[in-house]
């Protein structure tokens, strides 16, 4: 694979008319590393093939010759929702566990036991007040990792799950929908911890929970969130693949629809394919433009990022090739962040930064991640490291800059750190 690689790279730059050292010069690695890759001595990393396809007009001939980082994740065992028993609980020093189960795990343990009383009175306040509790979850998800945040939300989904099961009939649709999306939050906080298996099995979980208050939109988002598993591990094909089946599935919404437009271009960005990106990009604005907002039913997707469609349009940028168009876009986009937003913004700064430091520009790519750096390690996020780790390996080529020596260090450190959530 490295041969025919480096074979068709040298075949590509020759017919571009390009010099081993202008390309060098464009990709910002060395010309000895280039010409190894060349020969088939070094096989290409996946950020290399980027930049060189973009470089030489390869339109992700490149990229597909070098293949993807790392396999996709497992694929979830269904679950039951009815019966199930849901341990939770967090350890003396902050570490968390969770375990879905019959309950026999718990058996020989000193428990205290809490009645759920029926919800056939009082219920429009459970439901303002659980939505308070959301949102809160949300926020504290913005600002903490997911040792903070999960035993909470899984002990109100669970809460939720029983007050509906035990409301009168009219009640319960509502309980079932609420304690769907608290479900379908703790898979996003569970995929941060580092877990896309039982990310994958949160999201089964969330829309089954929704199918018994009768709303069937959360089947085709779970693909959405199939894809973004799949485009954390570099897996262009299954990225696109999942994301086109949640856009033309029955019941998405226009918000589905455009969330699942953004993941099928980033998907087609890891593939090179950068028309097919634009085309997705555009249908996604046109998408989430026409989406009805819904002021009872917390909202789908990220909800604290500005600017979503241009930010996400860097990010493809950067998987494009095109680092120096990627830091401009991506520049622009992070300085509208609300206060509190750490985990939103401090995915899209890092991001900014990874585009800065392939593009050469060491300083500002060592500016904008020692801004972000502590707020970051704090967050313990799994798909932020994605970038972090991608960003060592840009700055390892860069020896004598001792501003990005020094942030590389802070980096090795940070992800070395021990995860809270095991």
């Amino acid at each position: 694979m490295s041969a025919d690689f480096g074979a068709t790279l040298r075949r590509l730059r020759e017919e571009a008319g390009l010099s081993l050292a202008a390309l060098a010069q464009q990709v910002h690695y060395s010309k000895g590393h280039l010409s190894k890759v060349e020969s088939g001595q070094k096989p290409p990393s996946a950020q290399l093939a980027r930049l060189c396809d973009a470089a030489v007009g390869a339109g992700g001939a490149l990229v597909r010759l070098a293949g993807p980082d790392g396999p996709g994740g497992d694929e979830p065992e269904p679950s039951d929702v009815d019966g199930l028993v849901w341990s939770v609980g967090v350890g003396p020093g902050g570490a968390g566990f969770f375990a879905p189960g019959d309950g026999s795990a718990a058996e020989g343990l000193s428990r205290m036991s809490f009645g759920v009383p029926g919800a056939a009175t009082g219920t429009p306040a459970l439901l303002d007040a659980f939505r308070l509790r959301f949102a809160s979850a949300r926020a504290l998800g913005q600002v903490a990792g997911p040792a903070a945040v999960l035993p909470g939300l899984i002990a109100d989904a669970q809460t939720l799950r029983a007050l509906a099961a035990t409301a009168a009939a009219p009640e319960r649709p509502a309980l079932w929908r609420l304690a769907a999306r608290y479900a379908e939050y703790a898979g996003w906080m569970t995929q941060e911890a580092g877990d896309d298996r039982m990310a994958l099995w949160w999201t089964d979980v969330a829309v089954r929970l929704a199918g018994l208050g009768g709303d069937v939109t959360l089947e085709p988002y779970a693909l959405v969130r199939r894809a973004d598993v799949a485009l954390y591990h570099d897996d262009a094909l299954s990225t696109i693949t999942f994301a086109q089946r949640a856009q033309q599935a029955e019941h998405a919404t226009d918000r589905v629809r455009g969330l699942a437009a953004q993941r099928e271009a980033q998907g087609h960005a890891l593939a090179g394919d950068h028309d097919a990106c634009l085309r997705a990009l555009d249908r996604s604005v046109a998408l989430l433009a026409a989406a009805e907002t819904d002021p009872v039913v917390p909202a789908l997707g990220s909800t604290n990022t500005p600017d979503l469609a241009s930010l996400i349009g860097g990010w493809c940028a950067y998987d494009l090739g095109r680092p120096d168009e990627a830091a401009e876009i991506l520049d622009n986009g992070i300085t509208g962040f609300a206060p509190g937003s750490h985990r939103a913004r401090g995915r899209y700064v890092t991001r900014a930064a990874l585009a800065h430091g392939a593009a050469g520009e060491l300083d500002r790519a060592c500016a904008l991640m020692n801004l972000v750096l502590d707020e970051v390690t704090a967050l313990d996020s799994a798909t932020i490291r994605h970038d972090l780790r991608e960003l060592t390996r840009v700055l390892a080529r860069w020896h004598t800059h001792r501003p990005a020596r020094e942030l590389r260090q802070r980096l090795l450190a940070a992800l070395r750190a021990p995860q809270a959530w095991s």
